[in-house]
């Protein structure tokens, strides 16, 4: 930003730095001609958008197949203090569709767990996991609302989601135990969590004529309360 300031017949100029809302590092790694660094800038840009200003975010994305999710190829993370760790598998044989697709959407997820982290709403209960994972996505498809369904939002039959609701329900306010959520493919479904949590955080939108935006500063129990299940 330049600021001039004229004093008599004179001018004189200063110019303020503005740091930039991410800071994006990307380590080398085979991503099928996919310029990583400009894609992440334009996702993050698109969905910054949409959330509120909460200081720099720093995107570090990395070659690791064991941080991505194996049907898709790219998974992501977001830490307490609200940076976000993008990972890829860089031996997929299709690994530029694989990041092309992907890519903005895990974006977005992210930076709304960012944002939801650093406005202090998040938390470590079943419930609290449930239901931010519910937001980011929801989150995600409204920034690109043309993108490919994400499957683990929709890994459930009715039936499967009532009896997985009935079961965790009692859990939901319990330190979150990652078999629970995720599921074992045993006691409960692949993706389970994802599924309710989308479905979840649908109904509230949908109830009080809302967006995903706007659930940054929304505490799961809020929800929780309000909705009571799934479907």
């Amino acid at each position: 930003m330049l600021a001039s300031l004229v004093s008599g017949c004179g001018h004189s100029k200063s110019t303020a730095r503005v740091t930039p809302p991410v800071r994006v590092k990307v380590s080398r790694g085979e991503s099928g001609g996919v310029n990583l660094t400009r894609l992440v800038r334009a996702s993050a840009a698109r969905a910054l958008r949409l959330l509120p200003n909460r200081g720099q975010v720093r995107i570090d994305v990395r070659p690791n197949p064991d941080g991505a999710i194996p049907e898709i190829g790219v998974g992501g993370s977001t830490d307490l203090r609200g940076n976000v760790q993008i990972s890829w598998d860089p031996t997929r044989v299709a690994v530029r569709k694989a990041l092309l697709t992907w890519v903005p959407l895990i974006v977005a997820h992210e930076l709304h767990h960012s944002s939801h982290f650093r406005a202090g709403a998040g938390g470590n209960t079943l419930g609290d996991v449930i239901v931010s994972e519910g937001m980011a996505d929801r989150f995600a498809h409204e920034v690109y609302p043309h993108a490919q369904r994400s499957p683990w939002d929709h890994a459930l039959t009715k039936a499967q989601e009532r009896a997985y609701w009935k079961r965790v329900r009692p859990l939901l306010e319990a330190r979150i135990d990652p078999s629970v959520f995720w599921g074992d493919n045993g006691r409960f479904p692949q993706w389970a969590g994802y599924t309710v949590g989308y479905d979840i955080v649908g109904r509230y939108l949908t109830a009080h004529h809302l967006r995903a935006a706007s659930l940054v500063t929304v505490k799961a129990t809020t929800i929780l309360a309000d909705v009571g299940s799934p479907t």
